[in-house]
């Protein structure tokens, strides 16, 4: 808490004001944060036809999770998750759990318009996001890679969207 309160300028007890423990100062971090990095994936993918829409999901979600911030946060959230589970259930809820609640309204569209074929948009939203981590981002996760730069992380969005298309495309 002192650490915080000096890289923002204030001081300990402004903290406590706002936040009562540094646990809830964590959850608060976790929550907010997910919601951010949300945004960023979904408001990256206008309303587009189901190829474009998915590449610039998968372009945003590669960049994000393996950015090193990302890794930094998801190594602090398990190692965390050990002591007190339920931060792992706040961070799930508020980052996988809800991104695939929102990537699977953008599959729920994309099965109406006939674009894709799927019973279970929810599996399919799994789906696409483990084509989307693929290798960069245990290889990350462990420190063997550095961040990918923009181009393998196009070149590997592009061929998610391409394998997800090819599972699930109409046609």
């Amino acid at each position: 808490m002192s650490q915080v309160a000096a890289r923002l300028g204030g001081s300990k007890g402004t903290l406590y004001n706002y936040f009562v423990s540094k646990e809830v100062l964590f959850e608060a971090l976790v929550t907010d944060s997910c919601a951010r990095n949300q945004a960023a994936i979904f408001d990256a993918a206008p309303a587009l036809a189901a190829v474009p829409r998915l590449t610039a999901i998968a372009n945003a979600y590669i960049s994000l999770v393996t950015s090193d911030w990302a890794i930094r946060m998801m190594q602090v959230v398990a190692a965390e998750a050990r002591r007190r589970p339920e931060i792992g259930r706040i961070f799930y809820a508020a980052g996988p759990g809800e991104g695939l609640v929102q990537l699977g309204r953008h599959l729920d569209a994309f099965v109406a318009d006939g674009s894709i074929v799927t019973d279970d948009t929810r599996a399919a939203a799994e789906t696409f996001l483990s084509l989307c981590r693929g290798h960069y981002h245990m290889q990350r996760m462990l420190g063997q890679e550095p961040a990918p730069q923009p181009d393998v992380v196009a070149r590997e969005a592009a061929r998610a969207v391409r394998l997800f298309i090819k599972l699930y495309g109409a046609g």
